[in-house]
């Protein structure tokens, strides 16, 4: 008798301790910010279609179900719930960690569903670790309160973990050329110190590094410092691709570039794609000058609206012309008025181009006042048939003079192994 009880509680300890098991696991996963704002894991999904979980949402809700959309390739899609406080700006930056925190990317959500506090988001994976079985997911909230990056995560399970080739790498230097241009890169690092800092309590945070590219560069067998990337593109062998923007500076002839994002470092290789751009020194059939392109009260919301039907900026534009086979309209500059001093955007610069301008070719633009004194500016969401530029500092101008560069980018590709970023002393 004594035997069976035993046994029979023994059992019952194991079955408990199994159900637990599977509690614990098939809980849901949530992440809470000191705002009180909360996000859920609902749902994770692969493949090339996608479509929201289908839950109980408020009643308000734009779409019960939401909407469904599809990839070209099969993508890895996690679904989260957002609650915050709908009367507060919030955004969510979602950021993907290997188990060891050796790297990450960050992605963004897209395809709302549900009313504004309370909604199902899809986070598009492009870039994970695709050869572990499990990876880790934090989030930085952006809000009217400030900044705070998640120190609960979001553990998914991997849906893709299969077997991947691997790439040789080229041993460094290796040179690349495209037309006139050679590129020579000498060093390829990971874990280097960036310039933007996204977690203010863990400066190690791989959220806070980048990479480093070091090369030399020559246009016609001379070396040249006014070609610097503006893009990159890195890719691996498992299919995980990711863009990041670039931070160059000149030593001499090297040029070196901090860029965000790359990739996780134990692979054998990365493929690391740069488009190098003329940042001077633009050839006469490149450039554009107009002077006295006059400044017009105006207000910020016109370069938001601008490309859209029912834009605020209907001004008919001040000066027109053919260049490198695009015909560009230059419209008034515009000081905004609801802009405070220290404020990001201060004034607008507009163009218009026809046809849509193709990728590899880019628009410099150099803005200067009537005493030749740099006016700072800066792209805002350029490309295409529309080109904006925001600007600082024209309070009271009355006039501007504008240099615009059309010019053709060239791309090189390297096949690197990244190293190490020696430790801080």
């Amino acid at each position: 008798m004594k035997t069976k009880i035993l046994l029979w509680s023994v059992g019952s300890i194991l079955i408990i301790s199994i159900a637990a098991a599977v509690w614990w696991e098939l809980r849901p996963q949530t992440i809470t910010f000191s705002s009180g704002a909360k996000l859920t894991l609902v749902a994770v999904q692969y493949g090339k279609k996608h479509a929201p979980p289908n839950i109980n949402m408020p009643s308000g809700s734009r779409s019960r179900r939401g909407n469904s959309f599809s990839t070209t390739n099969d993508t890895l899609v996690v679904w989260v719930r957002q609650e915050y406080d709908s009367g507060q700006w919030h955004n969510f930056q979602y950021c993907v960690y290997d188990k060891a925190d050796t790297a990450c990317v960050q992605t963004y959500s897209r395809n709302y569903n549900g009313r504004q506090g309370n909604e199902i988001v899809a986070v598009q994976l492009d870039a994970f670790p695709r050869r572990q079985g499990k990876f880790v997911m934090r989030v930085q909230e952006n809000s009217n309160g400030g900044q705070e990056m998640s120190d609960q995560k979001f553990v998914i399970h991997n849906p893709a973990r299969g077997s991947f080739m691997k790439w040789a790498a080229e041993s460094l230097p290796a040179t690349k050329e495209e037309d006139d241009l050679s590129v020579t890169l000498t060093k390829l690092v990971f874990g280097a110190n960036s310039s933007f800092t996204r977690n203010q309590d863990n400066p190690d945070d791989p959220v806070n590094k980048g990479v480093t590219a070091t090369y030399n560069v020559e246009r016609n067998g001379r070396p040249v410092t006014n070609w610097q990337p503006v893009s990159v593109e890195t890719t691996d062998a498992t299919g995980n691709h990711v863009g990041g923007w670039c931070n160059t500076q000149w030593n001499g002839d090297e040029g070196t570039t901090t860029y965000q994002w790359g990739l996780w470092p134990d692979e054998s290789a990365w493929k690391i794609r740069f488009e190098f751009s003329q940042q001077s020194d633009f050839a006469a059939n490149e450039l554009w000058n107009v002077q006295n392109l006059p400044v017009l009260p105006g207000q910020q919301q016109e370069m938001y609206n601008y490309g859209n039907r029912r834009r605020a900026s209907t001004n008919a534009p001040i000066a027109e012309t053919d260049l490198n086979g695009y015909h560009l309209k230059l419209f008034p500059a515009k000081d905004f008025t609801d802009a405070g001093n220290n404020n990001w955007m201060q004034g607008g610069l507009f163009i218009e181009a026809s046809p849509a301008v193709a990728d590899g070719w880019r628009m410099t633009v150099k803005v200067t006042d009537a005493q030749t004194n740099n006016i700072q500016s800066g792209e805002y969401n350029t490309g295409g048939t529309n080109f904006r530029y925001r600007l600082q500092d024209i309070a009271g101008m009355t006039n501007l003079n504008v240099t615009i560069a059309l010019h053709k980018s060239r791309y090189v590709e390297f096949t690197a192994k990244p190293e190490k970023a020696a430790a801080a002393q």
